[in-house]
């Protein structure tokens, strides 16, 4: 049983101090993923018909986050990812195909209970090659979300979709399983 004595003073230092904000703008975070990744591409044309869309048999991604908290909701955010594909290949062009891509921009974060979603967009460069998706190096430009199960304050596992599309014509669309630790709290 609480005594009204007891509680006083720990009521009375809390109104004298006033209360406290989160210095969430020190926190910065690391993640890694791995998961499923699929491209779309114009194919070749044939006679007087449109170029067929082509994609992959499978793929697979790989992906490495940095976040620096801006405040409680947002935070910078950089990445880099890489996809392997095999399959969606004319005849003349080879079943492997990879994609490589850096970015730098945004992450909203919807915090309400231990299940964090949140949204992020960057914009950044990516390298292609093999297959369909053989284009070199160009932008591009990246949009996502995803959803942190908190396990700890500073550590959380969830899943995250990404869709890159880079020289105006293809698209890679990823689904990592995601690991994160935070430091900086």
């Amino acid at each position: 049983m609480l005594r009204p004595a007891a509680a006083l003073p720990a009521l009375v230092a809390a109104a004298l101090t006033g209360p406290r904000t989160a210095r969430a703008e020190t926190e910065q975070a690391l993640s890694g993923g791995f998961g499923f990744a699929t491209f779309s591409a114009p194919g070749k044309a044939v006679d007087n018909m449109p170029p067929p869309s082509v994609s992959p048999d499978w793929g697979l991604a790989i992906a490495g986050t940095y976040e620096r908290s801006l405040g409680s909701d947002l935070a910078l955010r950089a990445e880099l990812a890489a996809g392997l594909f095999r399959g969606g290949a004319a005849k003349d062009q080879s079943l492997t195909s990879f994609a490589g891509l850096a970015d730098a921009g945004i992450a909203i974060r919807f915090d309400v209970s231990n299940a964090v979603p949140y949204a992020f967009v960057g914009l950044g460069g990516v390298v292609s090659g093999g297959g369909p998706i053989e284009r070199g190096a160009d932008f591009v430009l990246v949009a996502g979300g995803g959803l942190d199960y908190l396990t700890q304050r500073r550590r959380s596992y969830g899943g995250e979709i990404r869709l890159a599309s880079f020289a105006g014509d293809v698209t890679v669309v990823t689904f990592n399983l995601r690991i994160t630790s935070r430091w900086g709290l």
